[in-house]
């Protein structure tokens, strides 16, 4: 037995539901008068996935290098756009029960496939960045980025899984040596509300922001650097999908040892003349 769109299904049992309510009408009334709500699943197998991309940005600094200015844009045509559909398959070989089963959601099974997009499908975006060097050691910067997909002709009703917030902002201020081989930065972090969906839920992502905030010591003497970070430092829960867990905050803090170009060289002696030792103990032990 073919399978029947899952939107329309919704749509079908939504319309029963009513006339029966509103219309006075019987259970088989109702599902005899709805009978056109209902639409089989159109699509077959799966084709190639054809896509046409253009980019292009600008990289750039003003201002005798003070400013950084970094722009970028995007837009990518899909035909064949693959995507995922929800169908219902009503349990019954008989045609005649095919609409009560439909009406009955404990008597239908219900599958997920992959498919082609019947409908042009476009994904553009773009980004703008600026890093701009202030007096007294100081840094400001930030970016804005946005990514759209959308669709032109047959609104198929297919589930594209985009899952990408439509703007997403970034500000940030950093300080060189705020006291004595101390760095500071702090950064915040914004992005729009947008529809999720996935196999396991479809709903809307609401918008959040977060405050991060990091620090970095310098111990020249020794090539150390320690570093400490905060994110989310308000502490505000946000969900960035739907099915996973709220956030809070996180502190990290972690060390590394640098060197300059004469450890480096030091370093790759030492390690020649430690493999020229091993091929001659291989060599006689053999």
């Amino acid at each position: 037995m073919p399978g029947w769109l899952a939107s329309s299904v919704t749509a079908f049992q939504q319309a029963v539901l009513s006339d029966i309510n509103t219309q006075g009408l019987s259970r088989n009334e109702a599902i005899d008068r709805t009978r056109d709500r209902r639409q089989r699943n159109p699509y077959t197998y799966l084709k190639p996935e054809q896509a046409s991309s253009f980019e292009g940005g600008y990289r750039g600094s003003l201002l005798h290098g003070r400013l950084q200015l970094n722009l970028d844009g995007y837009f990518n045509g899909f035909r064949n756009f693959i995507a995922q559909v929800n169908m219902n398959v009503p349990q019954t070989t008989n045609p005649d029960s095919v609409a009560a089963m439909l009406n009955d959601r404990s008597r239908q099974s219900l599958y997920r496939m992959y498919t082609n997009s019947r409908s042009r499908v476009f994904n553009y975006g773009g980004s703008a960045g600026v890093a701009m060097r202030l007096p007294k050691g100081f840094t400001a910067s930030g970016n804005l980025s946005l990514a759209q997909l959308k669709r032109r002709g047959v609104q198929d009703g297919l589930e594209d899984g985009f899952n990408t917030p439509e703007w997403i902002l970034n500000l940030m201020l950093g300080k060189q040596d705020l006291v004595p081989r101390l760095d500071a930065g702090i950064n915040w972090h914004w992005q729009s509300g947008y529809y999720w969906q996935s196999f396991l839920v479809n709903g809307p992502v609401p918008a959040y922001s977060t405050f991060d905030a990091q620090i970095s010591y310098r111990v020249p003497s020794a090539k150390l650097r320690f570093k400490a970070g905060a994110s989310n430092l308000l502490n505000r829960r946000y969900v960035s999908s739907l099915g996973g867990p709220s956030i809070g905050d996180c502190l990290i803090s972690l060390w590394f040892m640098g060197c300059d170009e004469r450890d480096r060289a030091a370093w790759i002696r030492q390690l020649r003349q430690e493999e020229h030792l091993f091929k001659r103990r291989r060599d006689r032990d053999n």
